[in-house]
């Protein structure tokens, strides 16, 4: 493992820390991400439980400096018949999967949805944490079928497929 407490991170010219009771925000051109450091205060924990959050705080903080000045992207794919996006309106992504109803998603207020063609979807946001769980969120809800590779899938996502029956 890689010692951390070595270097320290660096602070670029256009990101400000403002410290507010016990959350640190990093603001920066594409936006702002709030860290929680109410554990520095606490005197009653040993040493190594000290380092342990810190370190994990250090990784935190260092993600949070490139997640302020770069967008993540996330593109999912709607394969079959019958798999497209109705709308993404009022916050709400509405898709049809193939159920007898729609399936309506409601949009984290911080995630930004595109749609260039109804099997697209296109989600952007400066937290990759929250991006990756809901485009998993939506993933989740028809997964690649096996066999013919039917469902949602990522951009570039390979598929192995199963052989089927044989006569």
């Amino acid at each position: 493992m890689k010692n951390i407490f070595k270097n320290n991170p660096i602070l670029p010219a256009n990101i400000k820390l403002v410290r507010k009771n016990n959350h640190l925000f990093v603001n920066g051109p594409k936006g702002s991400i709030c860290l929680n450091i109410s554990f520095l205060n606490q005197s009653n924990l040993n040493y190594s439980v000290k380092k342990i959050r810190y370190s994990s705080f250090l990784r935190l903080f260092k993600k949070a400096l490139t997640d302020v000045r770069v967008n993540f992207v996330v593109s999912l794919t709607f394969v079959g018949v019958g798999f497209r996006i109705e709308s993404v309106e009022n916050n709400f992504i509405n898709l049809k999967l193939g159920f007898s109803h729609l399936v309506r998603i409601r949009i984290p207020e911080r995630i930004q949805v595109f749609t260039t063609k109804k099997t697209s979807l296109i989600l952007q946001c400066i937290d990759e944490q929250l991006l990756k769980e809901f485009s998993s969120k939506i993933y989740s809800y028809k997964k690649p079928d096996i066999y013919k590779g039917k469902g949602i899938l990522y951009k570039n996502q390979l598929i192995t497929f199963k052989e089927g029956k044989k006569k």
